[in-house]
């Protein structure tokens, strides 16, 4: 039987809850909330426990696990930044080596930062038509091994593929070097949790042979908020510290009704996977097709990708700039919510990002090309200066290298300077920029003006920056600027 089947059950059953939670199935403020409480249980007879799953939440991950390829599944119910946590926490110790790519998620440095790990850092290639990073090559891998494999120690590497504008790494090849080395493969998938579903969308980091991959559910296939799965390798050599480390990062009370929304999601493309994804790709055809079209838009795709370690293109993320720089993604994305009340997923300076999945209808897409299309017609190539120029998004810093302890500095004694006054000097702190959540600054490594460019260009276009306050940045202490 199936989880949710079995809540439903449990729902309409004569069995009274004399245990948690304390709304019992039976009291709220709310009809829509009192209709999620009724399948909203604790771990009673019967309902096996994610930690220690052996029954009904077991046979569910396995389904799951089958679903997508993957040789061992977990369910996660606080997003992939628990998956996260806990591969790199099972994967390396303090003292051993992880190389990281810039551009990983925060959650990815939290977890360095608290196991004390020593970060090598490798820079993803720049996609300059778009302002965003590229993917990571396999060369960049192995020459970091080659300056890491040495250290004493187990060494890992984290990559993120796909980033947040769809833009996918060549993770076979970057899997073939780790494993040349003996270094485990950690992929944050969170955005590409409908890889390998369907042809016509890039294969799955699980069949590429990664060792741990983490994914999203939530962000694009049809599941609740904070719903993700960690999906681990057989031949994954950290695999049972691994297991050992998801009860650390999750909640002891894990939600039966975010479980369910997974185990539906699974049943759902069970049975309609070619269907919805067939249709799904349909949509996307017509509207890719359909957007070559615009005389001042333009939508980013694999042909348009430029650099090396750009491998392929998630189609499900449609990316738009303004080729005339006459609009930025900001002004975009505001036209599409005041006008035609669209809400982009995110709109940077350079771009606007808008998220599809397969449930997305027709009008949907429709809608979405007919505002894009009438935008573009009121655009005025005069008023820009006819050639698209982002901002450079690099931090001043070489391909490769070591940062500082960033647990040390993160507990050290810091103090907050304006942000044009901490160049040269050493963060105390994050500051990110969301979404999607990557930093811009790490503690313990060395404040650039790229890097202060960056930050102040996107708090000055209106983004949220995580670490920015009041202009200030935190620093650590100096005894001479006292």
């Amino acid at each position: 039987m199936q989880l949710i089947e079995a809540l439903k059950e449990n729902r309409d059953s004569k069995l009274y809850p004399f245990h948690m939670p304390g709304h019992k199935r039976s009291i709220a403020d709310d009809d829509l909330l009192l209709s999620i409480y009724g399948i909203d249980i604790t771990e009673t007879e019967g309902f096996d426990n994610l930690h220690d799953a052996h029954g009904i939440i077991k046979e569910a991950e396995e389904r799951c696990a089958l679903l997508f390829g993957a040789d061992e599944t977990h369910f996660l119910v606080n997003g992939s930044t628990g998956g996260i946590l806990a591969a790199v926490f099972g994967t390396v110790k303090a003292g051993d080596r992880i190389i990281i790519a810039r551009n990983c998620h925060r959650s990815v440095y939290n977890a360095v930062m608290l196991c004390g790990a020593e970060p090598y850092i490798i820079i993803p290639e720049e996609e300059e038509r778009f302002g965003i990073f590229g993917g990571i090559t396999p060369n960049q891998v192995a020459e970091a091994l080659e300056e890491t494999v040495s250290n004493r120690g187990r060494v890992a590497v984290v990559i993120t593929s796909p980033t947040y504008e769809g833009v996918t790494s060549d993770v076979a090849q970057i899997a073939e070097q780790c494993h040349k080395r003996g270094a485990t493969l950690i992929v944050d998938a969170a955005h590409g949790a409908h890889f390998g579903l369907s042809e016509g969308f890039p294969q799955s980091p699980v069949i590429e042979g990664a060792d741990v991959v983490v994914t999203s559910v939530h962000k694009t296939l049809p599941s609740m908020t904070q719903t993700a799965l960690i999906h681990i390798s057989r031949n994954c050599p950290s695999k049972d510290r691994i297991r050992k480390m998801l009860p650390v990062f999750m909640t002891s009370s894990p939600s039966y009704v975010l479980m369910a929304s997974i185990d539906s999601m699974t049943a759902l493309l069970e049975r309609h996977r070619e269907e919805l994804f067939d249709a799904y790709k349909v949509r996307l055809d017509d509207f890719y097709s359909k957007a070559e079209k615009f005389n001042n838009l333009t939508v980013l795709t694999k042909n348009r990708l430029s650099v090396s370690g750009s491998w392929d293109h998630d189609r499900g993320k449609i990316v738009v700039r303004d080729r005339t720089s006459s609009y930025t993604g900001g002004m975009i994305g505001r036209l599409l919510y005041e006008n035609y009340n669209i809400c982009a997923e995110m709109a940077t300076k350079e771009y606007v990002i808008l998220m599809t999945s397969i449930a997305d209808s027709d009008e949907a897409f429709n809608r979405l090309y007919e505002a894009l299309s009438s935008i573009d017609k009121t655009i005025d190539p005069a008023c820009g200066n006819g050639t698209f120029k982002c901002k450079e998004i690099n931090t001043g810093r070489t391909a490769g290298y070591l940062c500082g302890n960033m647990k040390e500095a993160m507990f050290s004694q810091a103090e907050s300077v304006p942000a044009r006054s901490a160049i040269g000097r050493i963060a105390a702190g994050f500051v990110s920029v969301y979404p999607p959540g990557i930093p811009e600054l790490i503690p313990g490594e060395e404040i650039t003006s790229e890097t202060v460019d960056k930050i102040m260009d996107a708090a000055e276009n209106g983004l949220e920056v995580i670490g920015l306050t009041d202009g200030e940045i935190s620093v650590l202490w100096e005894k001479s600027s006292t």
